[in-house]
């Protein structure tokens, strides 16, 4: 039996649905990264500073259960987060990302240049994910500690193959940035990346030449482990 046509009315019904869900995944993960997420962050660096600089013994040993319990929950909402899809049933990838990559100018007041490829649409929905994450966190992280002057986003695919590089011309990152301790979101994206078969690498410099993140993963692959 063949299905009625949709009216005009059940699709502009649809649509505003639609629009309302990205509107509530936005501000949901707005929340997560830029509240919750760095709320917990800051709170790990002071009990680290705790753990190290008391001699006493109890205080060091409660710092170091505290420190355990919250990478966990750190590491929890950092995955709810890279599992909150931006784009399904909402913008496409490229729209989600000049939206990004817009409210990111307004705030930062940076000069931000931006080559986004078209044909990234065509991605799975797990595929993107990742993209819009790693371009997200990259971005948050400029706006805390590089301060840069101009920013570079660069998401095609070539050759069958996804490539995304976030560069800016900042300070770099400080070596305790780099440990695994301090970096729970880019070690979360490293993850999944590297479950989709790619690569992804961060090349800073702390005499002023900035910071390069790079990924890249081949367009066959999707995420084993979500």
């Amino acid at each position: 039996m063949t299905k009625p046509a949709k009216s005009n009315a059940e699709i502009v019904k649809k649509t505003d649905l639609q629009l309302a869900l990205e509107k509530q995944r936005s501000d949901i993960s707005g929340v997560l990264h830029d509240e919750v997420c760095s709320s917990l962050t800051a709170l790990l660096h002071d009990l680290y500073w705790i753990e190290k600089n008391t001699q006493i013994k109890d205080v060091k040993n409660r710092s170091s259960k505290c420190i355990q319990q919250l990478t966990s929950t750190l590491s929890r909402c950092r995955n709810i987060l890279l599992d909150l899809n931006p784009t399904d049933e909402g913008p496409s990838l490229t729209d989600a990302l000049a939206c990004l990559i817009g409210n990111f100018k307004v705030r930062s007041e940076l000069l931000v240049n931006s080559e986004i490829g078209a044909d990234i649409n065509q991605l799975g929905i797990a595929q993107q994910n990742v993209v819009y994450r790693a371009v997200q966190e990259a971005l948050t992280n400029i706006t805390k500690h590089s301060h840069a002057s101009q920013v570079q986003v660069i998401a095609k695919i070539i050759r069958r193959q996804m490539h995304v590089q976030v560069l800016d011309d900042g300070i770099g990152m400080p070596k305790e940035h780099v440990l695994p301790t301090f970096c729970l979101g880019l070690n979360l994206q490293k993850k999944r990346i590297e479950e989709l078969g790619g690569h992804f690498s961060i090349q800073s410099n702390s005499n002023d030449k900035g910071t390069k993140l790079h990924l890249t993963f081949p367009l066959e692959t999707q995420l084993r482990h979500l």
